[in-house]
């Protein structure tokens, strides 16, 4: 049963206001941001996601989102396929390296085979059609929330994103190879052989590369890979 008192549950909100729960201490990770270019749409999934307690905020346009995601806390991200200016699959892409801070459901009032393969390689939990089932909505999101939870905990340990860059990008091109393989789980003597190098030439770039990328350890290396490719 939603905390949210009657009077508020049945205000209609403006689309930039955002509503939280009387629980909100205890269940921090509530958030969902609703990004869609129709005011009717974010008006209706603002009381129904805000009566089941979530903390709703919602944004007429990717670009609006993404203006303001640096202050916004981790949560899930609903968002139309079909918008002006950037469409839902470019806002995914825009939020791949913060997949351990946001999670994606992709609402398409046009289904398409191809959005939704290319979404779900992104990272999108689900592909909803429009207009969707409230319940499955529902399920979407718990689910999110799921993946997020999981997500958080393999972040710790892990150095901040870099905005507009990865860490993988400051490798040299040796440097990327070797990391490349040791990331397929190659030994050091496998790469060796396969790039034409000694051992511990190998050693060298990959401890370069570690360092670079500012981990220690194999764990903390394959997880920061998967977060910077969204997975």
């Amino acid at each position: 049963m939603s905390s949210i008192p009657i009077a508020e549950q049945g205000r209609m909100t403006s689309p930039q206001e955002e509503s939280r729960p009387a629980n909100d201490q205890e269940r921090p990770l509530r958030s969902v941001y609703v990004v869609d270019d129709e005011i009717q749409v974010l008006e209706v999934m603002q009381l129904q996601l805000a009566a089941a307690d979530y903390r709703v905020r919602t944004f007429g346009n990717a670009r609006s989102f993404l203006a303001a995601v640096d202050t916004l806390d981790p949560g899930v991200v609903i968002t139309d396929q079909k918008m002006p200016e950037m469409n839902g699959l470019e806002l995914q892409e825009q939020l791949q390296a913060r997949a351990h801070q946001f999670r994606i459901i992709l609402l398409s009032g046009y289904p398409e085979t191809r959005v939704a393969v290319q979404a779900m390689k992104q990272g999108a939990v689900t592909v909803l059609d429009k207009p969707y089932n409230k319940d499955h909505l529902f399920e979407s999101i718990e689910e999110a929330f799921q993946v997020l939870n999981r997500a958080m905990l393999d972040e710790k340990g892990l150095p901040p994103p870099l905005p507009g860059e990865k860490y993988i990008d400051r490798l040299s091109d040796r440097e990327r190879q070797v990391i490349d393989y040791v990331y397929e789980g190659a030994t050091n003597k496998k790469i060796a052989i396969l790039l034409g190098i000694s051992i511990k030439t190998v050693e060298k770039h990959r401890g370069k590369a570690m360092k670079k990328m500012n981990v220690s350890s194999l764990a903390e290396l394959i997880r920061l890979i998967d977060r910077e490719q969204g997975t």
